[in-house]
């Protein structure tokens, strides 16, 4: 048994999935580190600009310590910053609040020597989180009376999940996006060969890439195409053989009826002898048994026919090797109507490029089935132009084909009990044929109930204009 080969579509979309994860995370956390920057720097110097315009006022708020929580309070929500005000050597001179983190940071020496100049400070913590040391300086003396340290509200924790989530899924979106249509569109490949197989097409094949297959879809594909190539090769070999046997069988069938048409004589010779009675009854007898058996080969020699007929179709390309010439479809009707005592009703029409021996055998099967079905009803034939093409419809007067069975009888050999009985003759053929001849010319035909509603049938045979080409 051939070992199997490692699964290399199954890399193939691990390797996807964890290099789109591996990406949007490092896409994600340089894009978080980037925002948070932009919007610290753009936070200190709005916390900056602030600051300057309120140093006077928070002077003023230190002499009066009483105003001091509120003017901070009001600093505070102005610039979305917690504020805490220490004296210059970092007492702190407001109290502190409830979402502080910490005490207020003790300055290096080198730290205060700057503040006590009026130098402002902004210090980096950590994580794209400043701190700003403001110094406040008194307008009148020119001196560092206070030091504001102000700092966010809240770190910025939530935005470096959103940015790397949202990025991942961005990325895993387009990362599945390629990875499924490429599936997807190597998977409809198959498909559609498929359903061009099943429409009769049986020599296409999935173009399959050179070399080794690459995947598991490309040993699909092989394995697909194989199969169809023991399918083709199958259905070949029965349709050849039916073929083929039922063109032996007409030597046969052809020497049945030389010995019938011996016998025959035979027998009218014995009728014309002088014969007793009892004689005369035994002629009587051998001259119903032949013509029962003629029947019979006529009947046989129907059936033949008919298969050879379908295995020329089926064995053709695009339908079969039409013996095409142009056929007026008006004056065909008005032809075959004449045989079976139907009324035609049509518009005149022009010529179509078709094979009219095997459109007359087309309309002979519908109008036989029509007149077994109601041997003295009327029957009329309907032929109408349309834009896509030409519609030709056989109507009866008999019992008509229930809506459940309208596809059934055009399967080989199905006959309803009711209107299809071998009394009434035929082998359930007609129809399997009758729809084969019409796809050979590009068309359908399709069984349906009556256009004014009464009791009977109504064939419909569609033809296009412009026949398929042949192959």
């Amino acid at each position: 048994m051939k070992q199997r080969r490692r699964s290399s579509l199954f890399w193939r979309i691990y390797a996807t999935v964890v290099i789109t994860v591996l990406a949007g995370t490092a896409v994600g956390v340089t894009a978080t580190w980037f925002i948070l920057q932009e919007r610290s720097e753009r936070w200190v110097g709005r916390a900056l600009e602030v600051l300057e315009e309120k140093n006077d006022t928070l002077v003023e708020a230190l002499r009066e310590p009483e105003r001091l929580e509120a003017t901070v309070e009001a600093l505070g929500a102005t610039i979305g910053t917690r504020v805490r005000i220490t004296d210059p050597k970092g007492r702190p001179l407001t109290r502190r609040h409830a979402h502080d983190d910490g005490p207020p940071p003790r300055h290096p020496r080198r730290h205060s020597k700057a503040l006590r100049q009026g130098r402002t400070l902004v210090l980096n913590r950590g994580k794209n989180r400043h701190l700003i040391l403001f110094p406040l300086m008194d307008p009148q003396t020119g001196r560092t009376v206070g030091i504001a340290s102000v700092r966010p509200n809240e770190p910025p924790r939530g935005i470096a999940l959103g940015v790397s989530a949202l990025t991942m899924l961005v990325l895993l979106g387009l990362g599945a996006r390629s990875l499924s249509r490429s599936l997807t569109s190597r998977l409809g490949r198959v498909e559609a060969s498929a359903l061009r197989i099943a429409g009769g097409e049986l020599s296409h094949r999935v173009v399959t890439p050179q070399g080794p297959p690459a995947d598991e879809l490309d040993e699909l594909a092989l394995s697909f195409n194989g199969m169809a190539d023991k399918l083709e090769a199958l259905i070949q070999g029965q349709r050849v053989l039916l073929a083929n046997v039922s063109h032996e069988l007409r030597t046969p069938i052809a020497r049945v009826r030389v010995v019938l048409e011996i016998l025959e004589g035979r027998v009218n010779h014995l009728d014309k002898s002088d014969a007793d009675a009892a004689d005369k009854k035994h002629v009587e007898r051998l001259r119903k048994g032949l013509s029962d058996i003629g029947r019979d080969a006529q009947e046989l020699e129907s059936l033949i026919g008919d298969l050879l007929t379908s295995g020329r179709l089926e064995l053709s390309v695009a339908g079969g090797p039409l013996e095409v010439s142009p056929v007026r479809l008006d004056e065909l009707s008005q032809h075959m109507a004449e045989r079976f005592e139907a009324t035609v009703t049509s518009t005149p029409t022009p010529s179509i490029q078709g094979d009219r021996m095997l459109l007359e055998r087309l309309l002979s099967n519908l109008l036989s089935n029509a007149r077994r079905a109601c041997p003295d009803g009327a029957l009329t034939i309907d032929v109408a132009a349309h834009a896509d093409g030409y519609v030709i419809a056989v109507e009866d007067e008999g019992r008509g084909i229930a809506a459940e069975d309208r596809e059934l009888v055009f399967e080989p050999f199905r006959r309803l009990d009711e209107a299809r009985s071998r009394d009434q003759g035929g082998v359930g053929l007609g129809l399997y044929l009758s729809r084969q001849i019409a796809r050979a010319h590009g068309g359908d035909v399709t069984a349906a109930g009556r256009a004014d509603g009464a009791s009977g049938a109504r064939m419909v045979i569609e033809l296009p204009k412009t026949p398929p080409s042949r192959g």
